[in-house]
């Protein structure tokens, strides 16, 4: 297989791509690109994103990882906006409703990692939490908390429950129509988030105080 060049990919093109891949899809894609391939999406990344992957572990190439990827570069190019999410909505797709309003809808995950497990979104296409209408988004939360009383008190019960909303492909979002995963938890469920190899190891407060302020002040304009 020859490996890829991005020759005819537009650096919007790549950018957007770059915001919805997911990261081990990204790294199975780059193992077959050109090193001059990779050096080019590597600097349409954040400098801390740049090094992390510089120094990663790539591991084994994954065939199904590459075709995601590619695909989706594929839908990047073609500004294929199609939302699964805006089809339930809208009646053209099917869904397990729990609740709905004008702003939000709350329905069961097709794919559920815990039994009970559901998603809360807006009823407003937005691709990212930043998009999202402040008033919906609270409003969001406040469904939460009632939907995780609701399973905790229901025969499906829990132990306990996450809320995880993945923003951005870095972080895990695949379909970029804002969205609050409900996960029931229980002991011994198999589930869990993994932490690099450095934690927990205690920052340093001076660099911890700088952070603060680098923040407070994006807060501030």
């Amino acid at each position: 297989m020859m490996p890829f060049t991005l020759e005819s990919t537009s650096d919007a093109t790549l950018r957007l791509f770059l915001k919805r891949v997911r990261t081990h899809d990204l790294m199975a894609f780059l193992q077959r690109c050109t090193p001059e391939a990779v050096e080019r999406v590597l600097l349409q990344l954040s400098d801390r994103s740049r090094e992390f992957m510089r120094t990663a572990h790539w591991g084994a190439d994954a065939p199904e990882r590459v075709v995601r990827a590619e695909a989706l570069l594929e839908r990047c190019a073609a500004g294929n906006e199609s939302c699964i999410f805006c089809a339930i909505l809208a009646g053209k797709a099917p869904a397990s409703f729990i609740y709905r309003d004008d702003s939000v809808a709350a329905f069961m995950d097709l794919y559920p990692v815990t039994p009970g497990h559901l998603l809360i979104i807006p009823t407003a296409h937005a691709a990212s939490l930043s998009k999202v209408d402040p008033t919906v988004a609270a409003h969001i939360m406040e469904l939460a908390q009632r939907l995780g009383r609701a399973v905790s008190a229901s025969s499906l019960g829990c132990d306990g429950f996450n809320l995880f909303l993945a923003n951005g492909g870095a972080a895990g979002q695949d379909i970029f129509h804002a969205h609050l995963h409900i996960l029931p938890r229980f002991h011994g469920d198999g589930f869990g988030f993994r932490f690099p190899g450095h934690y927990p190891r205690e920052a340093e407060r001076e660099l911890l105080d700088q952070q603060a302020a680098h923040l407070r002040a994006q807060l501030e304009e």
